[in-house]
Order: structure tokens, then C-alpha cells, then sequence
């Protein structure tokens, strides 16, 4: 089922188009700052948007203009993803699964981080997230100590999925929507 959701969702996603992923990630944006006190923390883990991923990078770029460390991820192994830090939005090379990952070697600890926004093709109502399979995140967050936020737009956020033992579920999940059926409060 995990492999047939992964495809539909990439598929959808595939099909959007430049305009409507940017319009849609400027609202996700918005809602990152109405949602959580993004001035208080001082490391903020993102992604580097693949294909048609909700596209954070004009937030990280104000948040490195005002003194803020942003960290990316870097793939090491077969098993080991770790976070790194960007000096600026150029600062990166293409990496393994053709994913732009950052050039520094000094490896940011977990306990460092302060938030961690996380990219995936679906999310649950319970907060878990359906990725590539590769389970990188998972391992990654699975003691990381602060808080995950799941980014996705409206449609993958979705009634339920399969979950196994070791998926990490989200604190929060951001969309376009803050009304959507699934958010907190709602």
C-alpha cells in the first residue's frame, strides 16, 4: 500500500505547476510564522526542495540574512543522514538522489537543532509521515529531542496510512490551510 500511496503522491505532485508551487509555498511560509515563534530559535533545520516540495528557501535566506543558523541535511551512508550548516543559499553541491546537500563537514548535533521542518509525500492525521522509503529521517529523528514539523500542501495531508514500528511521527504538520480537517484546534 506504502508504495502505491508514494506513487499517486508523487505523481500529483509532479503535476503542479512552478506557479502554483510557488503561490502555495509562500502560504506554508506564512503559516510557519503565524504558527511558531520562528524568531526565538537560534538552529532551524530545512531540506533543499526536490522536484515539486514545498519550496522553504525564501525563509531560510531571511533567516541566514538575520544571523540565524540554518542547517541541511547530507546523506553519509546507506543509513546515515546528518544536518550541516549553510553560510549562505548558494552553499551546497549536488548530492546522492541528486539532492542539494551542503558543503560544510561540521556536523550540526542533534541537540543543537532547535526545529527540524521535514518534506514528504504524504502525512497521516496522526502525524506520521510516508517518505521515500529509505528511511533516513526516521533513523535521524528517531531520538532527536526537539521539535519536527511535518511541510506539505493540503492534499497530502491525509485521513491515515500504514505506520510501522520504526516510523517517527511529527509534533506538527504545516500546510496552506490552517483550517484543514486534520490541524490541531480544528
Amino acid at each position: 500500500m506504502k508504495q502505491e500511496l508514494r506513487k499517486t503522491g508523487l505523481s500529483r505532485r509532479n503535476q503542479m505547476s512552478e506557479v502554483e508551487v510557488r503561490n502555495l509555498s509562500a502560504k506554508i511560509i506564512e503559516e510557519i510564522k503565524k504558527q511558531l515563534p520562528i524568531d526565538k530559535y537560534d538552529v532551524l533545520g530545512f531540506y533543499m526542495p526536490l522536484g515539486n516540495e514545498v519550496d522553504l528557501r525564501p525563509l531560510m535566506a531571511e533567516l541566514i540574512a538575520k544571523g540565524k543558523t540554518i542547517v541541511i541535511p547530507k546523506v553519509l551512508d546507506k543509513n546515515t543522514m546528518e544536518f550541516y550548516p549553510l553560510q549562505d543559499m548558494d552553499d551546497y553541491y549536488i548530492g546522492k538522489f541528486n539532492v542539494r546537500e551542503p558543503k560544510s563537514n561540521k556536523k550540526m548535533p542533534k541537540t543543537k537543532i532547535d526545529i527540524i521542518f521535514v518534506p514528504g509525500i504524504y502525512f497521516s492525521a496522526d502525524k506520521y509521515r510516508l517518505g521515500f522509503g529509505a528511511g533516513y529521517y526516521d533513523r535521524y529523528l528517531k531520538d532527536y529531542p526537539n521539535l519536527k514539523v511535518g511541510i506539505c500542501y493540503g492534499f497530502q495531508y491525509i485521513p491515515e496510512f500504514p505506520s510501522d514500528i520504526h516510523d517517527v511521527p511529527m509534533d506538527l504538520i504545516i500546510t496552506e490551510n490552517p483550517s484543514h480537517p486534520y490541524h490541531d484546534g480544528d
